[in-house]
C-alpha cells in the first residue's frame, strides 16, 4: 500500500474513531448505567469497537483502471502507459512523524517495564500484618506485598507473580486505612487488571496522536477504579474509612509515574471516585441491561454512519493472494463488440518463480473473447516476493455498455489514458551519455516502482557510462522480463524510461540519436532508396532473435530510417515500425553496419535511407 493511501486511510480511521467517541459520550448521560461495573463494560466495549472498526467494515474498492467495458476480477488493475505519481514528501514526512511518535511511546512503555524491574531490588517485604494473609485467603489470591521508597503511591503489577508495592507513608496510616488500601490492590490482582493496563498503554502508544483515544482510555481507567472502589467498600463494610484512605493518598503529593501499573489514585479522578462511593445505585440489574442496550444501539448507529461517511480505501488485491506488478489493458475484440458478445473468461495461469506468466489456458468463456483474454494474461507479471503457487486462476469479464433509452444518444466512449512519450533505447553506447536528468517508470504499481528505483544502479544527477547502461539493462530484466529500457540523450542530459512495450505492438515514429557530434551547418545530405543503398553495404551484422519473441513466435519486419555519415557509418536511426520486442535487436545490429561512402560531385555526403530487417523463425532454425 502506497504512502498516500496509508495516510488517507489513517485520517479516515481517525475520523471514524472521533465520530464513535462523540456518539458514545452523547449517549452516556442519556442511558447512564447505574453501577461502575456497567460503566466499565460500556467504555471497554466502545474502545474495542473503535479498534475493530477496520476489520468490521467493507473497504471501498478502487475504481477499475482497465479499459472501458472490461473488468479484471482476479487481479490488481494497474494502468499501463502513465507513470505512477510519486509519494509527496509531506505525506512521507507525516507518516514518519506518526511512526516516530509511536516508537517514542513504545520506548516510554519499555522504560516503564524496566522501572518495574528495578523497583524489586530496593523493595522491603511487608511482614507482621496478619490481616494481609487473611485478605489473600479470603480473595483467593497470592501476592508479594512490599514497601518501596521509589513509588508515588500503591501500585500493582505482574501476572504469574503479582506484586503490590506501597509507599513508606503507608506504614504511618491507621490500620483501617492500611487494610482498605491492601484490599483495593488485592482486588486488582484478582481481576488481573495489570494485563488490561498494559494493553491500554499499548493502544495509547500506537494511537498517540488521537485525543479521542486518550479520552476513552481515561474513561476506562476511571470506571475500573470506581468498580474496584465499590467492591472494596462491599467487602470491608467501612465506607468512611475507605474515603479517608483516598483522601490521605491525595494528600501525599502524588506525581505521575511512568511504570505501566494502575495507581491507587489519580488526583483528577478523586472527586468522581468519592462521589461514586457515596452515591447509592438504585438501578435494578434489568434496568441496567436495558440502559446498556440503548446506549450500545446508539453507538452502533453512530459507528455505521461513520463507516458509511468515511469509508476506508482498499488497494487492489488478487483473490489468490498473489500481487500483480503490472497488467496491460485488455482489448475488447471489435468483432465481439459488434456482435454484442459479452461475458466472463476464466483462465488458469502457470507462473514461474520470478512471477512471469509462462502459460495460460481458458477454462470457460465465450469463444470470441478467449483469444483477447489469453493475449492479455500472457503479459502479466506477479510479484515474486511471496510464495507463488504453480497455478493461479484469473477472471476477465467483458461487459458492453448498456443501451441508451429510446430517443437518447449513446454516451460518449471513455477515452483511454494517453500513452507516455516513449524514447528509443540507445544500444550499447561507446561513450558516456552525460548526466542522468530524469528516471521515469511507467506501467508498474507504486510499490513496484519504488522497489525498482531502489535497486537501480543509476541515480538522477549521476553521469551515465556505457558500463552503467549494461548494469541497468541487466537489473531491469532480472526484475521483470517484460519491461523495456529506453534512453534519450540531448545536450549532455539523459532521460531513462523503464516501461512496458507500447500497446498494440507497433512503435510510432520516434527519433533515436546515437551520441555523436552535431553536424555542421554546411553538411550536405541526400536521400537514397533502400534497395539502391543496399548495394553499397560493405559490412552487416545479423540481429539476434530475442528469446522472448521466439517463445511467443513473434515475427515481422522492422523498418528503420537510417542516416549515414560521410564515411559510411550509421549516425542516426529513426524507428518507422516494428514489434517492440524486435526493434532493439534490429537497431543494435544496424548500428554496426558500414556502407561505402556516397560521393556527390566527388565529395562524400551524408545519406538518408531506409533499412528493413526481417525476423523469421525459419532463419533461426539450424
Amino acid at each position: 500500500m502506497s504512502e498516500p493511501l496509508v495516510l488517507r486511510n489513517l485520517l479516515v480511521y481517525s475520523a471514524q474513531i472521533a465520530v464513535v467517541a462523540a456518539v458514545a459520550a452523547a449517549a452516556f448521560p442519556l442511558f447512564r448505567p447505574g453501577s461502575p461495573a456497567a460503566r466499565l463494560a460500556y467504555w471497554q466495549w466502545v474502545l474495542a469497537g473503535c479498534l475493530l472498526l477496520p476489520a468490521a467494515q467493507g473497504w471501498k474498492a478502487p475504481e477499475s483502471a482497465s479499459a472501458a467495458g472490461i473488468e479484471i476480477t482476479a487481479g490488481q488493475t494497474l494502468p499501463a502507459g502513465k507513470p505512477p505519481a510519486p509519494s509527496l514528501p509531506r505525506e512521507r514526512a507525516a507518516l514518519g512523524l506518526l511512526g516516530a511518535g509511536a516508537l517514542a511511546r513504545l520506548g516510554w512503555l519499555a522504560l516503564g517495564f524496566w522501572r518495574l524491574r528495578a523497583l524489586r531490588r530496593g523493595a522491603r517485604p511487608l511482614s507482621g500484618l496478619g490481616w494481609i494473609e487473611s485478605w489473600q485467603a479470603r480473595l483467593g489470591v497470592r501476592a508479594e506485598v512490599a514497601v518501596s521508597d521509589r513509588v508515588p503511591g500503591p501500585i500493582t503489577f505482574g501476572m504469574r507473580r503479582p506484586r503490590i508495592f506501597l509507599p513508606p507513608g503507608f506504614l504511618q496510616a491507621s490500620p483501617a486505612v492500611q487494610e482498605a488500601i491492601c484490599c483495593h490492590e488485592l482486588i486488582h490482582v484478582r481481576r488481573r487488571d495489570w494485563l488490561f493496563t498494559v494493553a491500554e498503554e499499548t493502544v495509547r502508544a500506537l494511537l498517540w496522536f488521537h485525543p479521542a483515544v486518550w479520552w476513552l482510555l481515561g474513561q476506562v481507567q476511571l470506571a475500573r477504579e470506581q468498580t474496584v472502589d465499590r467492591e472494596t467498600v462491599r467487602l470491608t463494610q467501612d465506607r468512611e474509612r475507605y474515603v479517608e484512605a483516598l483522601l490521605s493518598a491525595a494528600g501525599t503529593g502524588l506525581e505521575p509515574d511512568l511504570a505501566p501499573a494502575p495507581l491507587f489514585l489519580r488526583k483528577r479522578h478523586l472527586a468522581r471516585r468519592v462521589s461514586s462511593i457515596l452515591k447509592e445505585n438504585p438501578m435494578s440489574p434489568r434496568r441496567v441491561r436495558i440502559h446498556l442496550a440503548g446506549a450500545f444501539a446508539l453507538v452502533f448507529l453512530g459507528g455505521s454512519v461513520a463507516v458509511w461517511a468515511f469509508p476506508l480505501q482498499a488497494p487492489a488485491t488478487i483473490n489468490s493472494g498473489a500481487r500483480l506488478l503490472h497488467q496491460p489493458p485488455v482489448e475488447y475484440p471489435a468483432a465481439a463488440r459488434a456482435k454484442g458478445i459479452q461475458g466472463a473468461v476464466v483462465l488458469e495461469l502457470s507462473v514461474d518463480e520470478k512471477g512471469t506468466v509462462t502459460d495460460a489456458r481458458v477454462l470457460s468463456g465465450p469463444e470470441d473473447l478467449r483469444r483477447a483474454a489469453l493475449e492479455a494474461v500472457l503479459k502479466w507479471h506477479y510479484a515474486p516476493d511471496i510464495s507463488l503457487p504453480a497455478k493461479l486462476q484469473a477472471t476477465i469479464e467483458f461487459r458492453l455498455p448498456p443501451l441508451p433509452p429510446a430517443g437518447e444518444s449513446s454516451p460518449p466512449r471513455a477515452e483511454r489514458p494517453a500513452e507516455p512519450p516513449a524514447v528509443a533505447r540507445v544500444p550499447a553506447p561507446t561513450r558516456d551519455l552525460g548526466v542522468l536528468k530524469q528516471i521515469r517508470i511507467a506501467g508498474l504499481s507504486p510499490e513496484a516502482s519504488e522497489d525498482l528505483l531502489r535497486r537501480l544502479p543509476a541515480r538522477e544527477g549521476e553521469r551515465i557510462t556505457a558500463d552503467m547502461v549494461g548494469q541497468v539493462q541487466a537489473m531491469v530484466k532480472e526484475v521483470d522480463g517484460h519491461l523495456m529500457v529506453y534512453w534519450s540523450e540531448n545536450s549532455g542530459e539523459t532521460t531513462l524510461l523503464i516501461a512496458l512495450p507500447p500497446e498494440g505492438g507497433m512503435l510510432q515514429q520516434r527519433s533515436f540519436a546515437v551520441p555523436a557530434a552535431a553536424p555542421s551547418a554546411d553538411t550536405q545530405r541526400i536521400r537514397v532508396g533502400g534497395n539502391v543503398q543496399r548495394a553499397n553495404l560493405l559490412h552487416s551484422v545479423q540481429p539476434a532473435f530475442p528469446p522472448l519473441a521466439k517463445a511467443a513466435r513473434i515475427t515481422g519486419v522492422v523498418r528503420l530510417n537510417v542516416t549515414l555519415g560521410r564515411e559510411g557509418t550509421v549516425q542516426q536511426i529513426e524507428v518507422v515500425s516494428g514489434h517492440p520486442l524486435l526493434v532493439p535487436p534490429a537497431m543494435e545490429a544496424v548500428r554496426q553496419w558500414v556502407y561505402r561512402p556516397t560521393l556527390l560531385n566527388g565529395q562524400p555526403v551524408e545519406v538518408v535511407t531506409q533499412v528493413e530487417v526481417n525476423f523469421t523463425l525459419r532463419e533461426e532454425q539450424p
